[in-house]
């Protein structure tokens, strides 16, 4: 089944008793070297990230403190992480890896990332891949 960010929090939403926390990072731009035609080795590209990290539950921390919530820091620092590691060829490659990691926070229950490459064709075309991952032990088969 084929399933948009809308049917993947509606899911979450039934699973996890109709109350979600969703971190988004938008937009987020980095210079990376990725690819494997000939043109893409030597050369960085920029990519641009879009995540959404699925927390269950949505009640107001204890306290107003930051180390109260899974910091957003945490999402750049993934992405920093991969982008500085040994070079990529696929996008899929990437995401996959950024999913895994992401995941990995016990809060953390589902996880959407979305890697598109801004300068491959002239004009306002963009290429890109999405993954969206529930973390195991909620994943049944009817998603």
């Amino acid at each position: 089944m084929k399933m948009d960010s809308g049917e993947l929090e509606r899911i979450l939403m039934e699973r996890v008793g109709f109350a979600l926390t969703t971190l988004q990072l938008r937009d987020y731009i980095v210079d990376l070297e990725i690819g494997v035609l000939e043109e893409e080795q030597g050369a960085n590209q920029r990519i641009r990230f879009d995540v959404d990290v699925y927390i269950a539950g949505a009640s107001q921390p204890i306290e107003d403190e930051i180390d109260r919530v899974l910091d957003y820091d945490f999402i750049v620092a993934a992405i920093s992480n991969k982008v500085d590691s040994e070079r990529t060829n696929l996008l899929e490659s990437l995401v996959a890896d950024l999913l895994d990691t992401l995941l990995v926070p016990a809060e953390v229950i589902a996880c959407s990332v979305t890697a598109t490459k801004l300068d491959i064709y002239c004009g306002q075309s963009e290429i890109g891949c999405r993954m969206m991952k529930l973390k195991d032990g909620l994943v049944g088969t009817d998603i």
